[in-house]
């Protein structure tokens, strides 16, 4: 996100509103020196003044997010865009962090013992994973902030090795019956070299009866949208819940893994680890699930 670009905008937005920076930091409860390095593109606002920011000043999150005033008709494309970005960015300040640490690391790598602490870490470490992001994170709130009532799942991977495909799969459960298996997304790099990093985002949309599947590497952005009770009398009233992988997971090529499920029922739900997700029948009283699986291929 451009820090600068939003900072002038929060000005632009208050000066038309003949307030000073005094008179909205106290609406905020915050000093005038916080807006004053808002406005300068220094720092953003914490995220739990997002919401009151953008109504005293009369924008949305998502104009406030991409720092100008946004067409109706552009909303839906913005949102995207700017979850995305979310991803990216904090993908940026890891990668930044990680190039201190490592300095940090290399400056009293003639240590022995540390050295031996660092080599034991990166032994642990798997090298190709894949992992849900932090739900505590500053990512992940302003991301939930974005998609509605029923939240967002963000996921990130990471593949030192080279692979040539990479696919996401959507399984329909009926009672524990499986009815349906389809390849929903495909990213191929068939001409190209993979990438190693790349964030995949589940978000559900009770409202509307869909559900919004993004993948995006560090070059292209690719998107779908499928249908979720289709045809299903008094689905308005269903209950919902979902599950998704907690911990790193590592990646094993040209297998299907479990990544995440929603869940829908008429009398209830039951939440169940994905790890028992799989196979043609699953031994559950949910009446509905989608279950998202991906496969990465070498």
């Amino acid at each position: 996100m451009d820090l600068v670009k939003i900072g002038r905008y929060i000005a632009e937005k208050r000066k038309s509103l003949g307030l000073t920076q005094r008179q909205l930091a106290e609406k905020l409860s915050k000093s005038d020196k916080s807006v004053s390095k808002w406005e300068r593109g220094i720092c953003l606002p914490d995220v739990s003044v997002y919401l009151e920011l953008c109504e005293i000043l009369g924008i949305s999150l998502n104009e406030f997010l991409a720092g100008e005033d946004i067409e109706t008709a552009n909303v839906e494309k913005k949102s995207e865009d700017t979850l995305i970005q979310i991803t990216k960015d904090s993908s940026c300040k890891q990668r930044y962090l990680k190039r201190i640490i490592v300095a940090l690391l290399i400056a009293v790598g003639v240590f022995a013992i540390t050295f031996g602490i660092i080599v034991g870490n990166k032994l642990r470490q798997p090298q190709n994973y894949i992992e849900a992001v932090d739900p505590e994170s500053v990512e992940m709130k302003t991301a939930e902030l974005l998609s509605g009532i029923d939240g967002t799942m963000i996921f990130r991977y990471h593949s030192k090795d080279t692979f040539k495909t990479l696919f996401i799969y959507l399984s329909e459960y009926q009672s524990g019956k499986r009815v349906s298996h389809k390849k929903v997304l495909e990213l191929s790099y068939e001409d190209a070299k993979s990438v190693k990093n790349g964030s995949i985002v589940i978000t559900p949309d009770f409202d509307h009866f869909t559900t919004k599947l993004i993948a995006a590497d560090e070059y292209s952005k690719y998107m779908t949208e499928t249908p979720i009770l289709k045809g299903v009398a008094n689905r308005e009233y269903y209950g919902r819940s979902a599950t998704h992988i907690e911990d790193i997971s590592t990646i094993k090529y040209g297998t299907e893994q479990g990544l995440a499920a929603l869940i829908y029922g008429e009398k209830g739900v039951s939440s169940l680890p994905i790890q028992d997700i799989t196979g043609e029948h699953i031994d559950t009283d949910n009446e509905y699930m989608y279950y998202y699986s991906v496969e990465f291929v070498k």
